[in-house]
């Protein structure tokens, strides 16, 4: 069975720990980021403090955007359109595991790899994110750890697209260099 090719980011589905208490905190984005920011991205911290998207070359993350602080005028805002300062509230705790699709083919034997993160551009219209996990693994340094295929009855791990449960292997708030 093919699996649906459907990107939606980074969504939280369990705790290292134990649980499913997804703590998150707020981070301010300066209007020189030229990225929209949807919830389910991969987000990074800036040498100024502000965070920004993730948009290509590896490198540690601060975390997962869970969403988005609206204006007084457009309360129902639901991404943070490019170049627009504001703030977004983070899945910043390093023990988070989350669920995402791969954007090519992952097979159980990759379990405990390693990968980055492909950016995709997110929808203005449905305000879903297009991150994915990228299907090159290997044991190198990588932003995600794969912990295992997602238990569906639905998700082929054999085939592209699977759905995989990863961890921040690269965090922010693990690093032992700063920004």
């Amino acid at each position: 069975m093919a699996n649906r090719d459907a990107p939606r980011g980074l969504t939280p589905s369990r705790h290292l720990t134990g649980g499913n208490a997804f703590s998150m905190n707020a981070y301010s984005v300066d209007s020189s980021n030229a990225t929209a920011i949807f919830p389910g991205d991969a987000m990074i911290l800036e040498a100024d403090g502000n965070v920004a998207p993730y948009t290509s070359g590896g490198g540690v993350l601060i975390g997962v955007c869970a969403g988005v602080d609206g204006d007084f005028d457009n309360l129902t805002r639901r991404y943070l359109p490019a170049s627009t300062a504001g703030t977004v509230w983070i899945y910043d705790d390093p023990d988070i595991v989350f669920e995402v699709q791969t954007d090519g083919t992952i097979t159980a034997d990759d379990a405990g790899n390693n990968a980055d993160v492909t950016a995709g551009s997110g929808s203005t219209t449905t305000s879903i994110s297009a991150h994915e996990v990228s299907a090159t693994t290997g044991t190198g340094t990588a932003q995600l750890r794969l912990v295992r295929p997602v238990p569906r009855e639905d998700n082929d791990v054999t085939a592209a697209n699977s759905d995989w449960e990863v961890f921040i292997n690269e965090h922010q708030n693990r690093s032992t260099t700063g920004i």
